[in-house]
């Protein structure tokens, strides 16, 4: 933390030598202006007519309190404002302004006395700069490159932008001592006596000083004094509460705010993924049209030779079937979406799912020249996935096993389990996957380039639907492959822990 020192001797140091030494807090203007605040709307709300000696940064945010209250202000009591000679301070209401005899007198000082017959409080602040911040003589200036507005006090800006331009403190204190503020008027008293030779004296001001025995201290013992005391200290609690009450609802209305946010971005990421999927979709639908259409404008010509004419045909059937494939796929997709809200993760053996799944394909298998076969024994640990969910998993893995893997070849379904997961091993003899197609298999309608010339090819969203749906449960899919040495899906589900 940066240290700071004093500019020169100022009313803050001639309370730091007095008896009482009072406590002091470094706050950024914004919050010596909140105290500020607190204090005038304190002797608005108990009605409390008193005299105030004002001196502060010129500027309508830092004066609207205390222009406010003076303007409720009843006769003799007035608000004496003091300022620089060359300043531009008008009279306002009930305020006169003191001219102060130069323009080092308390620089770097601002201050807001109240003196009633039944209440004494002040609020005294100084500017602190960091040692560092500019040599002796030189002017701060802001990181905009202008200088520093609060090299003289009537050049404030406005509060927001003074705040943000500089990184100063204030060195505040706040009493209701009232031998303290006794030692405070009686300095200022002292200064404008100094100052009455070398400045004309307006009639309020003139005035005032005839009545200045009026402003002396408020015996700290009277009923009435001890009265405000206690609503003095019961309206700092309130506040205190108040700002406790609004920080907490900040937080709140924060962290609602965040998580709006992170849903909205969800949501924008959602409708950006359907956006692109329906985009892909429209060009996965158009492309089988657009050959089969070229394919019917070359059957209509009349000099078609019978084995080209055969070639036409059979292009026309194999885009059908891919055209099939494809929608069949996206209405698994969408049909999928729906039954994610309604599924519900209940325990599964995985010997009573697997195994018919798997004798279901074994006549296809046969049919085509492959060994299929399961090993999956009967005392795995129940899993936690939908039995329908399961089942489509193992049929798009086992479509994709026989379609790749040759006559002769072999097809095994395994499953063993650990302490939290239950795997599920298809391993196929097949043709195998390219280093350059491994990281892009379980991509929506992604389809490798090594499918065997008999096969019709699919619509690429197999596997896609295979890791959705692991997800949804918990899971997770992995592939191995080697080309020429065959593939092995590895399915990995939770296993349900029963609760005692």
């Amino acid at each position: 933390m940066q240290s700071y020192q004093e500019q020169e001797v100022s009313l803050h140091r001639l309370l730091q030598l007095s008896a009482a030494a009072p406590d002091y807090v470094q706050v950024k203007p914004k919050g010596f202006k909140a105290i500020l605040q607190s204090t005038v709307e304190f002797l608005e709300a108990h009605d409390i007519q008193a005299h105030l000696l004002v001196k502060l940064p010129v500027g309508d945010p830092w004066n609207e309190d205390v222009l406010r209250y003076s303007q409720g202000l009843l006769l003799p009591h007035r608000v004496l404002r003091f300022a620089r000679p060359d300043a531009e301070s008008p009279n306002l209401g009930n305020e006169v302004v003191v001219p102060l005899p130069d323009s080092h007198t308390w620089r770097g000082d601002y201050f807001v006395v109240v003196q009633s017959e039944s209440f004494a409080a002040m609020l005294i602040a100084h500017r602190l700069q960091p040692l560092s911040a500019t040599p002796p003589g030189q002017s701060q200036r802001t990181p905009e490159g202008r200088r520093d507005p609060e090299d003289d006090d009537e050049a404030s800006p406005p509060l927001e932008e003074a705040t943000a331009a500089r990184s100063s403190y204030l060195s505040v204190c706040c009493s209701i001592n009232p031998d303290l503020v006794a030692t405070v008027v009686s300095a200022i008293r002292r200064q404008i006596d100094q100052g009455l030779g070398t400045a004309a004296v307006g009639l309020d001001l003139a005035t005032l000083i005839q009545q200045w025995p009026q402003l002396r201290p408020t015996p700290s013992l009277t009923p009435a004094y001890l009265t405000l005391v206690d609503r003095w200290l019961n309206w700092q609690l309130t506040r205190q509460e108040h700002l406790r009450q609004s920080a907490s609802t900040y937080r709140r209305q924060a962290l609602n705010m965040s998580s709006l946010s992170s849903q909205n971005e969800v949501l924008i990421n959602t409708l950006r993924l359907k956006d692109d999927f329906l985009n892909t979709v429209g060009q996965e639908l158009r492309t089988p049209l657009t050959t089969i259409k070229t394919a019917l404008t070359l059957l209509d010509s009349p000099h078609l030779k019978p084995p080209q004419r055969q070639r036409y045909m059979e292009m026309i059937s194999h885009e059908c079937d891919r055209q099939s494939a494809l929608i069949s796929g996206v209405l698994n997709l969408l049909q999928m979406e729906t039954s994610v809200s309604q599924a519900q993760l209940d325990p599964l053996n995985l010997s009573e799912t697997v195994p018919p799944v798997v004798s279901t394909y074994q006549p296809l298998a046969a049919e085509k020249g492959v060994m299929l076969a399961y090993t999956i024994p009967s005392q795995l640990p129940p899993v936690l996935c939908p039995d329908s969910w399961l089942r489509q998993v193992m049929i798009h893995l086992l479509n994709n096993s026989l379609k790749y893997t040759p006559s002769g070849g072999q097809v095994w379904v395994t499953a063993t389990s650990t302490a939290d997961y239950a795997e599920i091993e298809v391993r196929d003899t097949g043709t195998g996957i390219s280093a350059s197609d491994l990281p892009h298999i379980f991509e929506q309608f992604y389809r490798g380039r090594n499918l065997p010339p008999a096969e019709t090819e699919g619509a690429g969203l197999g596997l896609s639907i295979v890791r959705q749906l692991l997800l949804y449960c918990g899971g997770t899919v992995v592939a191995r492959s080697q080309p020429g040495e065959g593939t092995t899906m590895v399915v990995r589900l939770p296993i349900h822990h029963r609760r005692p």
